[in-house]
């Protein structure tokens, strides 16, 4: 490799002062669609895994994942959230399944590699508003950890809801929702000594999706 030339730029310039790579807490983030993976639980669950990136370039550090279906074809809440994404994002058409490509972590290489899977490349590049709630939680090993789990979403331009988009109305229920929302503790009460989780994603989590 030859000696690189450096541009100036500004864009990490927060990084540099020690700010956060990745989105960590409780709050509304507008930003795009990387990639949207089709994903099932060790129990036949179906979900929607999101790869997001907030505008400022930070993204949580797992995806975030919308459990749409139960494994005999029940409805779940994040099916409902799908519906406001969609229509937040103007993905009129709805979701065809297809190839998306994705980055997931290689254990045995210690990096990110990139992979190809089942998925919904309509929602690739959409911009789209995401309310996101910080969980605490414990794993069934009695480990603690933390996820992001999406728990409303909105026009990233207008801030409407979906409902409000819909019906035309001027955006007021995000702020409301915002200003009641704080971190969900889920952890047990009589959990073992617990440690952090180390390493996570979907593949760590899945055995303490309840369905």
């Amino acid at each position: 490799m030859s000696i690189p030339s450096y541009a100036y730029s500004t864009e990490h310039l927060e990084a540099a002062d020690g700010g956060e790579r990745y989105i960590a807490h409780t709050g509304a983030y507008t930003g795009t669609i990387d990639y949207a993976r089709a994903i099932q639980s060790s129990k036949g669950a179906w979900g929607v895994e999101l790869g997001f990136v907030a505008d400022d370039g930070r993204k949580p550090k797992y995806p975030l994942t919308l459990w749409t279906l139960s494994a005999d074809g029940k409805r779940y809440f994040g099916h409902d959230l799908l519906d406001a994404l969609l229509v937040c994002a103007g993905v009129e058409s709805g979701l065809k399944p297809g190839k998306v490509r994705y980055w997931r972590w290689d254990r045995e290489l210690g990096e990110e590699v990139e992979a190809v899977a089942d998925g919904y490349p309509a929602l690739k590049h959409k911009r789209i508003g995401l309310l996101l709630q910080r969980e605490l939680y414990t794993t069934q090993t009695g480990k603690e950890g933390s996820r992001l789990n999406i728990v409303g979403v909105f026009d990233p331009q207008t801030r409407q809801t979906a409902s409000e988009k819909a019906a035309g109305l001027e955006p007021q229920k995000l702020a409301a929702r915002l200003a009641s929302l704080k971190d969900k503790d889920s952890r047990a009460a009589q959990a073992p000594a617990a440690q952090p989780a180390q390493g996570s994603g979907f593949e760590d989590m899945q055995d303490d999706v309840p369905f």
